[in-house]
């Protein structure tokens, strides 16, 4: 053989050599990255709407970028999610993408420096930008950083059923005195006018702070819930209670209320063994399953002053179901891509039709498909005289925790007086002021 040959297939080997570790280098940079997720829903009934939507998130998702592997960690109920993500938090163990509430729940997270700002990622998306209300992103915003992005609008409302108020003949109560009437109506006839599980101690707060803000407006609730002054020694505090005293003592709720679940508060609403349900919006697709057509709702009703005058109030509004992405994460453009996936056309579309109250604007979709009531909720939302964020959520996760067990104890028997006493304690200690 020719040394002109020996050369020419020297060459060629190392030609070759070079295009297979080419080629593998390549291959090895196109291994799918992989990137958790954890979220909250209720896996055990396939026909949650949450279920339904996370789902065809994910399909979507895998389908349009088959490059990124999806680690799923989802948790059933709110709680346990709560315990779970702050645990991880806690152990610098944060998930590259979260759902988190907002607020208060999520500040501490930030503080503790685990959430990736988001302000570079909207910016430089006009695809998300044009989803978004900027003014919905306020309470995932600290310091001028954007640190999560919401999902829904919620309103926390008395939802009751059109038949069985036809067949008691009952009428909207537009006052205290007509709702607490009612309820003795309701109650006479053999039935328990208002479904509640308080076993998680947060469903029983809900009508304590309706009942506090048609009261006293929302001054006094800034001053302590969202600038964190320590003031639950004030009589206000004491008065909403004996009011929700009152409406516990006229028949409100079914028997041992504070023992049963939420599922099982919920399922004597969707039964229909109860008329009116207090509770959020991010159950009016199952409600609307349930129910039907006659599914509505009414806002708390105003309380007359000494003035007869007496106040409408806000509304107990949020914004809920946040997205974020972990500070700590080794996949932040791969987690980026799906918190911007999360925020697109197409699982947007799918969210509103499964009932959701999407906190994203522009978004194209079938309002034939979503029950008749969410038109109505838009409206309510829309003409409300100012929100109220449910006390838990800025308040924090301790005090949050703490002030939901304070209604759950006065609604068990525990005298209002020693009760906040005691919650101003709490707060002394953990805000110092």
């Amino acid at each position: 053989m020719s040394k002109v040959w020996f050369a020419v297939l020297a060459l060629l080997v190392l030609v070759t050599g070079v295009t297979l570790a080419g080629g593998a280098q390549e291959a090895e940079t196109q291994q799918p990255v992989t990137i958790t997720f954890w979220y909250q829903a209720n896996v055990a009934n396939p026909n949650d709407p949450w279920v339904v939507w996370y789902s065809s998130l994910m399909q979507s998702f895998t389908l349009k970028y088959p490059d990124i592997k999806v680690n799923e960690t989802v948790v059933a109920s709110g709680d346990e999610y709560l315990n779970k993500i702050s645990t991880a938090m806690a152990a610098g163990n944060t998930p590259d993408v979260f759902k988190t509430w907002l607020s208060g729940r999520l500040e501490p997270f930030v503080e503790a420096g685990r959430v990736l700002p988001l302000n570079n990622i909207i910016d430089n998306s006009p695809e998300l930008k044009n989803v978004l209300n900027m003014q919905y992103l306020d309470t995932g915003t600290f310091d001028g950083q954007v640190y999560a992005i919401p999902t829904s609008l919620t309103a926390e409302i008395i939802f009751y059923n059109r038949a069985i108020f036809k067949q008691l003949g009952l009428s909207i109560p537009q006052t205290w005195d007509e709702l607490i009437t009612m309820v003795k109506a309701i109650r006479s006839s053999g039935v328990s006018p208002f479904s509640l599980g308080n076993r998680s101690a947060w469903r029983g707060s809900i009508p304590y702070m309706a009942i506090f803000d048609r009261l006293n407006g929302p001054d006094l609730y800034k001053e302590v819930v969202i600038q964190h002054k320590a003031k639950w020694d004030d009589p206000a505090f004491v008065k909403a209670a004996n009011y929700l005293i009152r409406l516990r003592d006229a028949g409100a709720y079914v028997e041992n209320f504070n023992a049963l679940s939420s599922d099982e508060g919920d399922v004597l609403f969707t039964t229909g063994k109860t008329p009116m349900f207090f509770i959020g919006t991010w159950m009016v697709s199952s409600l609307s399953e349930a129910l039907g057509n006659d599914l509505s709702f009414f806002d708390f009703p105003k309380i007359s002053t000494p003035d007869g005058t007496g106040l409408r109030g806000g509304s107990l509004l949020n914004k809920d179901n946040g997205f974020a992405i972990s500070s700590d994460s080794d996949h932040q453009e791969q987690a980026a891509v799906l918190l911007k996936h999360i925020f697109s056309q197409e699982p947007q579309k799918k969210l509103a039709e499964l009932g959701d109250l999407i906190a994203c604007v522009n978004i194209q979709y079938d309002k034939s498909k979503a029950h008749p009531v969410l038109a109505d909720l838009m409206s309510f939302i829309a003409e409300t005289n100012y929100g109220i964020i449910p006390w838990d959520n800025p308040l924090g996760v301790n005090m949050g925790k703490e002030f939901n067990l304070t209604t759950q104890a006065i609604l068990g028997g525990a005298d209002p007086t020693t009760a906040f006493q005691q919650l101003q304690k709490v707060a002394l200690a953990e805000w110092g002021n």
